[in-house]
């Protein structure tokens, strides 16, 4: 299959804009011969600690009409996660769609940090079976950890990711950390190609946001999306590749499979962590994810549903 993904430059939080600027990718990947186009995570309004990021999961319905209607307009596959708010509870929602209509869903199965401020806990249904195989989705910091690779173990054929990883600021932690999370980034999706034994065609983003550096909400900060948008084959080899520094872009290429010859993956089942994580990451997934659930309890839940009770 001819796939292309999107290393996209996301205007925070402006919903319209960002499709607008979703379609003009889109319409030139399939110009050049795609028939898969993978958008990065939150690629209608990237992500980040503001006031601002409150409204946008109320644009959920909107997102996936556009989606449905654009696969349509241009005959293409398109994926892409948004936040989307259901009546109930808000999502991280991964959707796959096709040109007829049809379309495969998976909610991030757990937030990572400020996501907890703006969404709930969604589902392990990482795995789509489509017409042309079984396509695997893993987003972001669902590629960090072996429970991920555990579900997908010998069960796909293709693996679609995306990230909306943010630069840390100039203060936090120094340059070598700084140093460190950037080249974690990029390199999480080779591993997980690695490690799963199946292609990977991984989304990104590459603006920059202006936002809180969470949960500090004292300091506003200029944050740089980070890592690189990759297509990976079975093997951890890199057949295309744009990084964040690059800025935006499309990338292609041809990936094979074939059922016949999944294997299962590589997994020590003595780690959570695909990988060691420095004690600041460990300390603020103990603490800060605890921080974002009760924000998200306290004042996001409860806008969202008087928000959609209004309209």
């Amino acid at each position: 299959m001819n796939i292309a993904a999107v290393n996209f430059d996301a205007a925070f939080t402006r919903v319209d804009e960002n499709l607008e600027r979703a379609e003009t990718s889109i319409e030139q990947a399939a110009a050049g011969g795609a028939e898969l186009v993978l958008l990065p995570e939150f690629f209608p309004s990237a992500m980040g600690y503001s006031e601002m990021m409150l409204d946008v999961a109320l644009t959920g319905d909107r997102v996936e009409h556009w989606l449905r209607e654009t696969s349509r307009k241009y005959g293409v596959l398109i994926g892409g996660s948004y936040l989307a708010f259901d009546g109930n509870d808000a999502h991280n929602l991964f959707q796959l769609v096709e040109p007829d209509g049809a379309a495969y869903s998976h909610r991030k199965d757990i937030p990572t940090l400020v996501e907890n401020c703006y969404y709930a806990p969604g589902d392990t249904n990482h795995i789509f079976h489509t017409p042309f195989g079984a396509v695997g989705v893993a987003m972001c910091w669902e590629m960090v950890r072996y429970d991920t690779i555990r579900r997908m173990s010998g069960k796909v054929d293709l693996v679609l990711g995306g990230m909306c990883w943010a630069d840390l600021p100039d203060w936090d932690g120094g340059a070598d950390l700084k140093r460190y999370n950037r080249e974690y980034a990029r390199r999480t999706p080779l591993r997980f190609a690695e490690l799963v034994k199946a292609p990977v065609v991984h989304a990104n983003h590459c603006g920059t946001i202006r936002a809180y550096d969470f949960p500090d909400d004292k300091t506003l900060h200029t944050l740089h999306m980070i890592g690189a948008t990759q297509i990976i084959d079975a093997d951890g080899r890199l057949l295309a590749e744009r990084r964040w520094d690059e800025g935006p872009g499309v990338i292609a290429a041809t990936v094979t499979w074939d059922e016949s010859e999944r294997r299962p993956a590589e997994i020590d089942a003595t780690r959570y962590w695909v990988e060691d994580m420095p004690e600041p990451y460990l300390y603020s997934w103990e603490n800060n994810n605890r921080i974002g659930m009760d924000y998200y309890a306290r004042r996001a839940r409860p806008y969202y549903q008087s928000r959609s009770a209004i309209s």
